[in-house]
């Protein structure tokens, strides 16, 4: 006989939900962190502090799904449901609260936790709530397969990993942000219908007295330690997610596109280790561990090439986070323990979360808690039979020895390295760190002794990453890891000492401290480089000059200016600000050049725009998240702002050297689009006597007057190389469209704009 209708559509019917659901609740987290990314700067810690409060937000929904699966009716559990699924929705449509006014930038995380709360807590902790709220209905089902509801968990989890795919790849493309947010009231709406659907068909197909759940026996309580290692198998990847997207977003720029790729793998992870017969997958998966480990250590040392760091990393955290999860599915409970085995799952989440995001920005000085997790996940390593132990152990002893000994020294004197082997460092520094390569793969059977080796390893690269001079100043925001490092040669005491600025490994400026040396630009604002002359072509025009810089880093811009020249500097990163502009800072430019310079803190585009019409002569936009301008300061709405803001003689400069995206046709298109012209020049570097390679690195920059009118104004004559820029086809950016994806592909294969000769 067969089952009746109901009982044959259930499946399908909570698969597609769970699907819809998991894909709409996913959909948002890249979706509103791109409308609160423009207010904080284009930091990348928006979106780990973000990915914090969804945590907590699923928690809420998981707690709530708890104890409501504990009412015995379900008729009743499905009407309480349903008011919550419809009170939420009073929060609709989507949109940033103004209830904790602007931003601030001295507390940006509690801003920004405070501001999702109000705007989008309730409709997500509702939605969220749909997962294990079904599989706990349709453990009510009267299905055969009733008992063991956990496959649905990948449905789920597919549903969000195509949710966050589908942002970046279509939905961030194809729509602007207002047409997204309408698009997902929508969708909030139909998830709803499907839910109370399948609240329908589990009622039904649980026959005439499904309304009231039998009285069956309950499995015993799982142990306070089954529980602990629970939240560590949830914890570990949780806060491995947020250190890989921190890492690649240092490295690249914060965009959707680098938030999306980590947590979908992390999403991915979930769906395999939960599928059925994936126990088999955890001897795989262990043995493939250390190769994708080998990767991953191996990619620090291309810093600066996103390619190989991005793939390297995403290799090595996606066969940890799958170890983690593969023993978190093989420790799951019966299906009556369900709401609660979620719960933990869930807290894990937000414990390791929150120590990633809130706790370590606070503890460490720089990203720590990476490499601290991938060392915690080797512990959920299935342990096996060594075929060499004496050797894996020695190797392993010896390997800790070393990179402990060197540790040792460099911290008694930070110079042995020079004096001990030179010019050769590096290549001990190499050894170092392929001895703990070598004893990893050995003891890749031991869980306790891959960890040890994993942070051993970490802490050789740190100390190669340390071997050229030495650190004077190390400070973490929520804006990135910034860094002061001296470059002397102590066995020339006479040599002046150099210092470099870094902001989340990208150099942002240098200076020279000698007397006499202080007031030369360095790196990217000598003179000699085309933002440089694009400064100098600017102030030409007229004295006294108007200037505002967007972005402070070490002040050097300041020395291109006259001693009548007015300068504003809008910086977002308060620590910046201490570094090159207050009494007893690192770098002196701005003392030296424009004591009187106003400095304004906060976001550029939200500052400036209070500032008078017209009110510059000049307007620099230098400002670099990672390694690139944040996309929000390079709209057709943040050029035309900037050209308002600037007089009849006035020109905006764009500094737009970076590694990661072409940013040069997409400035063109803005240009285009607003019917401006465009002059773009990039400037070969220059090694000064006393400062390499950084005293003029190679810069890409655009000049784009206010009007035509001031072309034959500026000392184009004297500068040659400047040429018009003539944009290619394609939608330009505005604040309600980024093509990220255009940008990072025309860089792979090379930009496609076209110059003419001035």
């Amino acid at each position: 006989m067969k089952p009746p209708l109901a009982r044959r559509l259930t499946p399908g019917l909570f698969a597609l939900t769970l699907f819809c659901s998991a894909a709409l609740i996913f959909s948002l987290q890249p979706l509103f962190t791109r409308l609160t990314t423009p207010l904080l700067g284009g930091s990348p810690a928006v979106w780990n502090a973000s990915m914090v409060f969804f945590q907590a937000a699923l928690l809420t929904g998981y707690i709530y799904a708890h104890l409501l699966a504990r009412l015995k009716n379900l008729r009743l559990q499905v009407a309480i449901h349903a008011a919550v699924l419809g009170l939420a929705a009073l929060a609709l449509p989507l949109r940033v609260s103004g209830a904790f006014g602007p931003p601030n930038y001295e507390h940006p995380a509690l801003w920004l936790l405070a501001v999702l709360a109000v705007s989008v807590g309730a409709p997500f902790a509702a939605a969220s709530a749909t997962a294990p709220l079904l599989q706990a209905w349709y453990a009510r089902s009267g299905r055969a397969d009733a008992h063991d509801p956990y496959y649905l968990y990948a449905a789920s989890n597919l549903g969000s990993f195509i949710g966050l795919l589908a942002y970046p790849s279509l939905i961030e493309p194809l729509l602007g942000t207002r047409a997204q947010g309408a698009a997902w009231q929508w969708g909030y709406w139909a998830v709803a219908t499907l839910v109370l659907a399948a609240a329908a068909a589990a009622l039904l197909s649980a026959g005439p007295g499904g309304g009231q759940a039998e009285e069956r026996a309950v499995s015993p309580a799982p142990a306070p330690a089954k529980r602990l290692y629970w939240l560590g198998a949830a914890a570990v990847p949780s806060a491995l997610v947020l250190g890989v997207t921190l890492h690649i977003s240092n490295t690249a720029g914060s965009t959707p596109l680098f938030w999306v790729i980590p947590l979908a793998l992390y999403l991915a992870t979930f769906v395999i280790a939960f599928s059925r017969g994936a126990e088999r997958l955890a001897p795989a998966a262990g043995a493939v561990y250390p190769f994708a480990l080998l990767l991953l250590l191996g990619s620090y040392l291309l810093a600066g090439q996103l390619v190989p760091v991005a793939l390297g990393n995403l290799a090595g955290f996606f066969l940890s986070a799958l170890l983690c999860h593969l023993a978190l599915a093989r420790s799951r409970p019966a299906a009556d323990r369900l709401t609660e085995f979620y719960f933990f799952v869930s807290l894990g989440g937000v414990l390791g979360g929150s120590a990633a995001a809130l706790l370590a920005p606070l503890v460490f000085d720089n990203v720590y808690e990476y490499p601290l997790a991938l060392a915690a996940a080797a512990l959920f390593l299935p342990r096996g039979e060594e075929t060499t132990p004496r050797l894996a152990a020695a190797a392993a002893i010896g390997a800790l020895a070393l990179g402990l000994l060197m540790a040792l020294l460099r911290l008694v004197d930070p110079g042995w390295a020079q004096r001990a082997v030179g010019q050769h460092q590096h290549a001990v520094m190499l050894a170092a760190f392929w001895t703990c390569l070598a004893a990893l793969f050995l003891n890749r059977a031991r869980p306790a002794r891959v960890a040890v080796l994993v942070l051993t390893a970490f802490l050789v690269l740190f100390l190669k990453e340390d071997r050229a001079g030495r650190y004077i100043t190390q400070e973490r925001s929520f804006f990135g890891i910034l860094r002061t490092r001296e470059i002397y040669d102590p066995g020339s005491p006479g040599t002046p000492i150099f210092r470099i600025m870094t902001h989340s490994n990208v150099v942002h400026g240098a200076q020279l401290t000698s007397p006499g040396l202080t007031r030369i630009p360095m790196t990217y604002y000598n003179p000699r480089t085309a933002l440089g002359e694009a400064v100098l072509a600017g102030l030409s025009l007229g004295e006294p000059g108007r200037v505002a810089l967007i972005g402070l880093g070490a002040g050097a811009s300041a020395c291109l200016l006259r001693p009548a020249d007015r300068l504003t500097v809008f910086e977002i990163d308060p620590a910046v600000v201490r570094l090159a502009a207050s009494p007893g800072g690192d770098f002196t430019y701005m003392r030296e050049c424009q004591p009187g310079a106003r400095l304004v803190v906060g976001d550029a585009r939200l500052q400036l725009a209070r500032e008078p019409d017209g009110a510059f002569d000049v307007i620099v936009v230098d400002a670099f998240s990672g390694d690139s301008i944040p996309a929000h300061l390079l709209t057709r709405e943040a050029l035309a702002l900037y050209l308002r803001k600037t007089s009849d003689r006035g020109i905006v400069v764009l500094h737009l050297s970076n590694a990661s995206l072409a940013l040069i046709s997409e400035a063109a298109r803005l240009a285009r689009d607003l019917d401006v012209p465009a002059l773009f020049r990039v400037s070969p570097p220059y090694n000064h006597p006393y400062a390499s390679y950084f005293g003029a690195m190679g810069a890409g920059a655009m000049i784009i007057p206010k009007s035509p009118r001031v072309l034959p104004l500026l000392p184009l004559s004297v500068m040659p190389g400047w040429s018009f820029i003539e944009a290619p086809a394609g939608r330009a950016w505005s604040d309600d469209y980024i093509n990220i994806p255009r940008a990072l592909w025309r860089n792979l294969i090379g930009e496609d704009y076209r110059l003419t000769p001035v």
